[in-house]
């Protein structure tokens, strides 16, 4: 980082969480900025939210990630703690279990981390935006509806193919004709 300005890091650093696999950047983020560049609790906190953002790609709440916290202490002892801390955060502020980062079970949801410690939430399709802002997150919508967005999913392989390879659209044209640019 410049100058070791971690106040910064925002600033030059965008870190975009595809699902709930890679959260566990976030607490390694904070055990990094506290532990070991002593930069305090608070300020950390404000850091991660500005450089994390999720992207959801399921609305089936089963399907999101949940840990055993017995897993993560026998591998990430270090990180396991900041997790608490996390989480004692969000029990404070908020009294649903459905918001909670580990529940009555001692499961970290790694999605509900997500969505306290990062800048923006989106979907993967404007419907699919809708049913997790009305249904599956519902209840972090109604905390952080300024963090949800849309963000549509994939390219559009005909604007790719006109675009960035036209000798290979020329040649689908050859065999196939135009048809394909207007209907696939």
């Amino acid at each position: 980082i410049h100058g070791r300005e971690f106040s910064k890091i925002p600033e030059f650093i965008a870190i975009q969480l595809n699902d709930t696999h890679p959260v566990i950047a976030i607490p390694e983020l904070m055990r990094i900025l506290v532990d070991i560049e002593g930069v305090l609790w608070e300020d950390a906190w404000e850091i991660v939210k500005k450089t994390f953002s999720y992207t959801n790609h399921t609305i089936l709440a089963e399907a999101l990630e949940k840990w055993p916290l017995e897993y993560l202490e026998e591998v990430v002892p270090d990180i396991v703690q900041i997790i608490k801390k996390l989480d004692k955060i969000v029990k404070i502020q908020y009294n649903n279990e459905n918001v909670q980062i580990i529940d009555k079970e001692d499961r970290v949801h790694m999605a509900n981390m997500d969505i306290h410690f990062s800048s923006s939430v989106n979907g993967v399709a404007y419907l699919h935006t809708e049913i997790l802002k009305n249904s599956e997150l519902k209840d972090f919508y109604e905390i952080y509806p300024e963090k949800f967005n849309n963000k549509t999913n994939g390219i559009t392989f005909r604007r790719w193919l006109e675009s960035c390879n036209e000798d290979l659209a020329d040649y689908l044209k050859e065999l196939i004709g135009t048809g394909y640019l207007t209907n696939a």
